[in-house]
């Protein structure tokens, strides 16, 4: 496998950067530091301190922090390696710019994976020892589905690096795009109604295709996994029973939030594939 010689080799080199290193010490500060100080925030007795309030303490944090990570981690995977010329020597060798484009995906994601599982590993010591309970089942399923929220702007990352040449359009290209998830995406339905019907804003319940925009972002399928996995608020559903009449379209479903996740790892490494295929290098 080809393809597995370049991730190898890419996750060897994120060590030599020491960049597995400092987003280990991100992800433990971030994990375990709200672990021990949400003992003193979340209740007035730190024995007291619940790990299901913890995860929704750490949900807004994650899903602004991770999305960075994964962009940083992805951008400078192909663009990187064609600015300096050393994408020639890789081709030059027995590997196909499918098996480039694999091998970045696989080293990167990998490298964020580890680090992501140190710093919930730490968390996870330090809440079974400060906390009057710790469901680990929950806990290890709200680190899973973070490294598969993780690993979709790790594709998005690595899928903007293969479609571009330089590491500043990588760069801006992808922040580009988590600042559209961040703050524009559940601006545009309102803006297109806008456009359409002369008034900013829907003036009763939204259309369906509304909700199935906002659920397309990856932030937005993260926290709903999260909230209604591991979570399992039911507040979130109860509204859409009482919005929808209690036939609540498939697309607010957990499962859908999940594939979109999974989408997200895929669909934009894809087409900076299709995009890499066809450059002149």
């Amino acid at each position: 496998m080809s393809w597995s010689v370049v991730a190898r080799k890419d996750f060897q080199d994120a060590i030599r950067s020491r960049g597995l290193i400092a987003m280990t010490v991100l992800f433990t500060l971030l994990y375990a530091g709200a672990a021990y100080a949400y003992t003193f925030i979340g209740s007035s007795n730190p024995q007291a301190a619940s790990v299901l309030s913890l995860i929704s303490f750490l949900l807004l944090p994650a899903t602004i922090l991770v999305p960075i990570v994964g962009v940083f981690a992805g951008y400078r995977a192909i663009a990187g390696e064609r600015e300096t010329g050393s994408i020639k020597l890789l081709l030059g060798l027995p590997h196909t710019r499918q098996d480039i484009v694999i091998g970045k995906i696989v080293g990167r994601s990998s490298v964020v994976t580890v680090s992501t599982f140190a710093g919930f590993l730490v968390a996870a010591i330090v809440a079974a020892v400060l906390y009057s309970s710790f469901p680990a089942v929950d806990f290890v399923a709200f680190g899973v589905l973070t490294i598969l929220f993780a690993l979709a702007f790790v594709g998005i990352g690595v899928g903007i690096s293969a479609a571009t040449g330089s590491t500043t359009k990588a760069i801006g290209g992808g922040f580009g795009i988590f600042l559209l998830f961040q703050f524009l995406w559940g601006q545009i339905p309102d803006l297109l109604n806008y456009a359409i019907n002369g008034s900013y804003g829907f003036g009763g319940r939204p259309p369906n295709w509304s909700f199935l925009f906002r659920r397309l972002n990856p932030q937005n399928a993260y926290r709903a996994t999260v909230n209604e996995w591991v979570v399992q608020s039911p507040l979130q559903q109860a509204f859409y029973q009482q919005l929808f009449g209690g036939d609540v379209p498939f697309f607010l479903s957990p499962w859908f939030a999940l594939a979109i996740l999974l989408l997200w790892v895929l669909v934009p490494a894809g087409l900076g594939y299709l995009a890499f295929e066809r450059a002149d290098l």
